[in-house]
């Protein structure tokens, strides 16, 4: 859970984005590249994804048993790692999937390790503030995460903004990788403000 009621909002705006993105390609399996079953499960593992990461930062979404969190995307990150030894072609696309999901259960399990440690950065005592105590692994494994997800973010918006050198005519902006760009970001910032 995030206490930042603001930062709630925005990312669950962003989840909701994203969500929907994978919601609508999960709707129209024809259209989707590659083996169409393949690509539809991994398109319903990031839909997946993308409500949980609106669950997990809500106060409600403790409701949801740890053993859930730890099940559902440690499937999720083997179904990725297998598609990466799959792969024929580039393999940084799922291995990133892979490590995003990976993520995922490390959120799902850390989250009432954090939320039972106070993971908020002071405590407010009789109008005092007091800083909290030093960092613990939790919070470092987190912000570690945290801040990988958003540096990867930039290499997806840069890629669906198609920002390479411009070879002939401008190319269409590549909605999957903005999509793959928003929720990045958004998960990053979700762990580091859980760090």
């Amino acid at each position: 859970m995030i206490g930042l009621a603001s930062l709630r909002w925005v990312l669950s705006a962003a989840f909701v984005l994203t969500s929907g993105y994978h919601l609508a390609r999960c709707l129209r399996p024809r259209r989707l590249p590659g083996p169409i079953a393949e690509t539809w499960i991994s398109e319903a593992l990031h839909l997946v994804m993308g409500i949980s990461m609106i669950v997990m930062i809500w106060p409600w979404g403790e409701v949801v048993p740890v053993p859930v969190w730890a099940a559902v995307f440690t499937a999720s990150t083997g179904w990725f790692v297998a598609r990466t030894f799959r792969s024929t072609g580039r393999r940084l696309v799922p291995i990133f999937f892979a490590s995003s999901m990976a993520a995922m259960v490390w959120m799902g399990v850390s989250m009432p390790a954090q939320a039972s440690a106070g993971s908020h950065p002071g405590m407010a005592m009789d109008g005092m503030s007091m800083p909290a105590g030093p960092i613990g692994v939790t919070g470092w494994v987190s912000g570690l995460l945290g801040g990988y997800l958003v540096a990867v973010a930039f290499w997806w918006i840069f890629r669906g903004l198609r920002l390479g050198p411009a070879v002939g005519r401008p190319q269409p902006l590549s909605w999957s990788s903005l999509c793959h760009g928003l929720m990045s970001i958004g998960m990053g910032l979700a762990l580091l403000a859980m760090a």
